[in-house]
Parts: structure tokens; C-alpha cells; sequence
């Protein structure tokens, strides 16, 4: 839970951050960005295993992009930026999460995509709320539909190309546990207290444009512990 605070903060002040030197006519690349998010890292005393995505425009519909350098893409106005990030504390569990942020205001479209995405996260969420309270067992290829089928009923459906969410664990940031998954594979086992996942539906057109949005999810007796606390409601303008 800590950990999950300290990311989502990060991730906000890097996409302001970015928006601001969008604006100031001195804009800044994605593996900038990524390098400034690893500094907050290493100031708030959390380790990594790979660095973040940080996806600009067309970079952001692939889902495993990685900046570089070497082809280094400026942030400018008028663009949808995507940071995935995730972190822990030495030795403690992941958290890992997604943030979309629009310098300047959104297009049309873009605040399309956007709310396909929230609202099928917010499907998923929902979904695995009710099951923990009401004790009624949830499988993940369960959840994932619920996700998908919002996609797919705006339309987007084909431009949903993984799984809503992967199980995160002790050992790993893609733990052991059941995957949030009726795409790669239909996963049958049981979300049970003591297991944790990740929620991030996402869409990618590619040479347009590519939306996720992403929480984390910890179940407890009849509870369901999402986080951040507060996790994204509406694309950020920056």
C-alpha cells in the first residue's frame, strides 16, 4: 500500500512535469521521463526490476514499448502520454500501475479511448468488489470478460490484444497466482483472499494511438483493497 502511494504520486508529478516543459517550448523525451521517474524511485527508497514505459502518441499502441535514447521522441503538446510504472519497497510486493495524462485538451477521440478503458477497469472493478462481499466465487477469466466486454461494446474490441491483468506475488511482479485472463489462456482458478492482481484493460491502434489504465487488486476475507486509494478517474491534462 505504501509503495502504491509513492508510484501513483510519481507518475502524476512526471506527467505535469512533462506538460510543463511541453508548454515551455523546451519540451522533454520519453527516456527523460523515464530517468526522472527512476530518481523518485531511488528518493523514495523503492526498487525496481525494469525501468517504466513511458509512451508518447503512436508509441503508446504497443503495450511493451521501451524509450531509448537512441531514438529519443519528444513530448509536445496536444499529445496523450502513457507511464506504467511499478515498484516496491526491499523485499516487500510490487505495486504496479498505469497513467494517462493529454497535454493540453483532449481530442475527441482520445477522451473516446479513455473511457472505454476507465469503464471497462471500473467493469472489472466492480466485479470482484461483489464477489468478495457477497462470497460468490470469481474465476479471472470471470473478470476479464466483464473488462471486455466493455471494449467490445464501443467498438474496440479488436484493439484489446492482452489480458486485463496478471497476478502479482512475494516473489514476482508476474506472480504465480491467477491471471486476470480468458484471452491468452481461460484461467479457472479461483480468486481467493490472500491472492493479488492487477486490473489494466487498455486499447492500441497502432500509428494513433494506445490507452491502459491500471490498479491493483488485494483480496482479503469479504473485501476486495484496490490501489492507489485514489486511482484515476479522468484523463489527466497537464
Amino acid at each position: 500500500r505504501r509503495a502504491a502511494e509513492a508510484i501513483a504520486a510519481i507518475a502524476r508529478d512526471a506527467l505535469r512535469r512533462a506538460g510543463d516543459r511541453a508548454r515551455s517550448g523546451a519540451p522533454v523525451a520519453e527516456h527523460e521521463v523515464r530517468a526522472w521517474i527512476l530518481d523518485a524511485f531511488a528518493r523514495a527508497g523503492l526498487e525496481t526490476v525494469d525501468p517504466p514505459i513511458v509512451a508518447v502518441g503512436e508509441n503508446a499502441a504497443d503495450p511493451h514499448y521501451e524509450p531509448s535514447p537512441d531514438r529519443p521522441r519528444l513530448i509536445r503538446e496536444g499529445e496523450i502520454v502513457l507511464v506504467d510504472l511499478w515498484a516496491r519497497e526491499p523485499g516487500a510486493v510490487y505495486a504496479d500501475q498505469t497513467w494517462m495524462a493529454s497535454v493540453g485538451p483532449p481530442t475527441a477521440r482520445a477522451s473516446e479511448v479513455w473511457s472505454a478503458v476507465r469503464d471497462a477497469r471500473d467493469a472489472a472493478i466492480a466485479m470482484v468488489r461483489d464477489g468478495a462481499t457477497s462470497g460468490r466465487a470469481l474465476r479471472g477469466g470471470d473478470v476479464d470478460d466483464a473488462a471486455r466486454g466493455v471494449i467490445a461494446a464501443r467498438g474496440l474490441g479488436d484493439f484489446f490484444i492482452h489480458r486485463t491483468g496478471h497476478s502479482i506475488d512475494p516473489r514476482d511482479l508476474h506472480g504465480s497466482g491467477p491471471h486476470i485472463d480468458n484471452l491468452e489462456t481461460r484461467e479457472e482458478r479461483l480468486l481467493v483472499p490472500g491472492v493479488a492482481f492487477s486490473i489494466e484493460p487498455g486499447v492500441y491502434v497502432a500509428g494513433e494511438i494506445g490507452m491502459r489504465s491500471e490498479v491493483n487488486v488485494f483480496l482479503e476475507p469479504e473485501r476486495a483493497v484496490i490501489t492507489p486509494t485514489e486511482y484515476q478517474r479522468d484523463l489527466l491534462v497537464v
